[in-house]
């Protein structure tokens, strides 16, 4: 690492970090590896931000930048950590494709990193990844637990069951209702049918009920008493199977959907 852009003060601050493995640290951690007092600390991490080094997430944390050259100075920083980062202390959890994600529900790349939290935050762009926050008040944050991203690290993420419904309510957070269809399919030998119709029935989102149970049947899922929560669910209106598609196709009485996605599109997920 050389230090003539960024001072011997900040190359020491940047190799002592990375020999830690504090790929995200805050100004205290500076100060103790640095010394000194606080505002010389300060000021060396904002020529390590204006020099590309650094980058500030919120008050007084910041992460290190990975080399883009292949050094190995600089750890890279796993972004539902940065996420964590910037959502923390505020409740939340990494939810919708990003979930997915993590646990190895989809057959894609995420680009987005999505959030619920009860914090009101814009979305915003770190280290070239968007972020994306959706808020919910917090009586609503249920349904999630810590996970493991990397060997040091942990970062709340719903469930799988909390999860697949999140998908099937915002189907626009995870590319479609194919996509959360492609989800209850790889994960389905782990899912707790009672615990999903008891969130079903706990979240209230009919819409989110009726597409879950017309997958179910579709693929030969869940459970006679599941399929029956589920029912009971039902609205009397109509709701589109997938709300990012056009409003067209027949319309099944048994789920009040209308099938605008063709069911041999969504039966192909099972065959690949």
């Amino acid at each position: 690492m050389s230090n003539k852009t960024i001072g011997p003060a900040g190359a020491h601050l940047l190799t002592a970090l990375a020999e830690r493995d504090r790929p995200i640290f805050s100004v205290a951690e500076a100060q103790t590896v640095m010394g000194g007092d606080h505002g010389a600390v300060v000021q060396t991490l904002r020529r390590l931000a204006r020099a590309g080094w650094v980058v500030r997430l919120t008050a007084g944390r910041y992460a290190i930048v990975p080399l883009s050259s292949g050094g190995t100075n600089a750890p890279q920083v796993n972004r539902y950590v940065i996420m964590r980062e910037l959502l923390e202390p505020a409740p939340h959890y990494i939810s919708h494709d990003s979930a997915m994600d993590i646990h190895d529900m989809l057959t894609r790349p995420v680009s987005v990193v999505t959030a619920t939290s009860s914090r009101r935050l814009g979305r915003r762009t770190i280290l070239g990844v968007p972020y994306r926050f959706i808020y919910a008040p917090p009586a609503a944050l249920w349904g999630n637990a810590p996970v493991w991203v990397t060997p040091h690290e942990q970062v709340v993420v719903s469930d799988l069951e909390r999860t697949l419904l999140d998908g099937l309510t915002r189907p626009d957070l995870c590319a479609g209702v194919g996509q959360a269809a492609t989800a209850l399919w790889m994960r389905h030998s782990d899912l707790d049918w009672d615990k999903l119709g008891a969130y079903a029935e706990k979240l209230g989102v009919r819409a989110a009920a009726q597409r879950l149970g017309y997958l179910l049947e579709l693929f030969g899922l869940g459970s006679p008493a599941l399929i029956a929560r589920l029912q009971a669910l039902t609205a009397a209106s109509y709701s589109r199977l997938d709300p990012l598609l056009p409003d067209q196709g027949p319309y099944l009485a048994r789920w009040r959907l209308r099938i605008n996605l063709e069911p041999a599109d969504l039966e192909a997920v099972i065959r690949t």
